[in-house]
């Protein structure tokens, strides 16, 4: 574990000086089933609301999962037996929003920040992820906005999902950006109970205009992470580099669960 003065330190130098805040960054490279990741996102809340950690992003990729929102629980006996069906996890969750589907291809963030360190309101956040996500697929001349719907759209295509908890402060869920997503799985449900809507990715988006290779989630992390730092005024590291000793315990947390 780290020394926890040195991080409390740390995380109060950057709120009284000049200085931008840190947010260490951490992909985590293979399929992390998404029961994991929700007790991963639990146990590092915990350790930043007591401020033995710095600001973290998480982010990942999850095996086929559909998971619903605070909005739509009590559907496990009838939607997620169907779902489970088809060969995919499901599970209620505690973050906004209606169901959606996580999986290969869709680059999946996990913000844990402090929001007062970054003199953010829960809605201002909000904005902050959209744009993040905005100019990151700026990088790519996909001209994405928002809408009075959730999430990042081009035209009338959801490319990237929101759903944020709040505790204490201390964000946990985030934001899911399809880079070569298998579409079809959307197809089993209304994405964000939003009917009359469609759903696309990176890949579909420029292979509508030429022939393209497939955009991976690896292709796209840098200039998510940039865009990630730029929007949020915040200097970005590797979590290796910013805290071996966090970066280790959160590989053998992953590796105690699999």
């Amino acid at each position: 574990m780290p020394n926890p003065r040195r991080l409390y330190q740390t995380a109060r130098g950057y709120a009284t000086t000049a200085r931008p805040p840190t947010i260490a960054t951490k992909y985590l490279s293979k399929p992390i089933a998404y029961e994991t990741g929700l007790a991963l996102q639990d146990h590092l809340v915990q350790q930043r609301q007591q401020q033995l950690i710095s600001n973290v992003l998480l982010l990942l990729q999850h095996p086929p999962t559909y998971t619903a929102g605070r909005r739509v629980r009590g559907s496990d006996v009838t939607e997620g037996e169907r779902l489970r069906a088809l060969g995919a996890q499901y599970f209620e969750t505690l973050r906004g929003g209606q169901t959606t589907f996580h999986g290969p291809g869709q680059l999946v963030g996990y913000p844990i920040l402090s929001l007062p360190e970054f003199k953010l309101g829960v809605r201002t956040y909000i904005t902050h992820l959209e744009k993040t996500l905005i100019q990151t697929l700026k990088q790519y001349d996909i001209s994405a906005k928002t809408t009075c719907d959730t999430g990042v759209w081009v035209s009338d295509r959801k490319i990237a999902a929101l759903g944020i908890q709040v505790r204490r402060h201390v964000t946990s869920h985030g934001f899911a950006l399809n880079c070569n997503t298998g579409l079809d799985w959307f197809s089993h449900i209304v994405p964000c109970g939003l009917v009359g809507k469609g759903v696309t990715s990176i890949t579909e988006e420029l292979q509508r205009v030429t022939e393209s290779p497939e955009v991976t989630v690896e292709t796209v992390l840098p200039h998510l992470i940039s865009a990630f730092g730029d929007t949020f005024g915040a200097a970005t590291a590797p979590l290796d580099e910013v805290d071996p000793s966090v970066s280790h315990e959160i590989d053998e947390f992953i590796r105690s669960r699999s």
